[in-house]
């Protein structure tokens, strides 16, 4: 499989994106699949009441979609996507992509292994939130994603665990 994501890696065009750049916002169509090769994005959602709500966090050697439900209908986003913090990426447009899967018929299988663990991080991050209190899933994003508070703001943290800022800075100092 390394040699797979070193073939994949190479393919891809390399970008440098700043802090605060949108590689996607609402009602763009989703044309690209990206990996992090140093840096951190979000995803983002705007609810009715005009908040942002993080759906989902990329750090080093994830590999993302700025808006898979765009991507695979061809249709606008209703998500944004947004660095974090300054970005190192590699991408690859769609019609690369198809032209890479027929000429690396491996690849295919590389593509599936992302789908699936990208199914189960999302499975688990909803189960989480329907299943587990504030604590919990604080104690779970630490566990995992500990590092990230020396490099995104909290606030942020905060909405993916879908917490307030406050509750957030409680969990932290052990005030839970």
């Amino acid at each position: 499989m390394q040699n797979i994501l070193a073939l994949f890696l190479s393919k891809g065009t390399l970008v440098d994106c700043r802090r605060k750049q949108f590689l996607i916002e609402q009602g763009a169509v989703c044309d690209k699949v990206y990996y992090v090769q140093e840096g951190v994005t979000r995803h983002f959602v705007i609810t009715q009441e005009g908040q942002e709500k993080t759906i989902r966090i990329s750090k080093e050697n994830d590999f993302f979609y700025t808006s898979i439900v765009s991507y695979y209908r061809n249709e606008p986003s209703y998500i944004y996507c947004q660095c974090l913090t300054d970005c190192r990426l590699i991408f690859w447009e769609r019609n690369q992509l198809e032209g890479l899967f027929t000429e690396y018929p491996d690849l295919g299988e590389f593509r599936n292994q992302q789908h699936i663990n990208f199914i189960l991080e999302k499975h688990k991050k909803e189960i989480s939130l329907l299943t587990r209190n504030a604590t919990e899933r604080f104690n779970d994003f630490c566990l995992d994603n500990g590092a990230l508070f020396n490099r995104i703001p909290h606030h942020i943290i905060a909405s993916y665990l879908d917490v307030t800022p406050e509750t957030l800075s409680r969990l932290r100092s052990g005030k839970s």
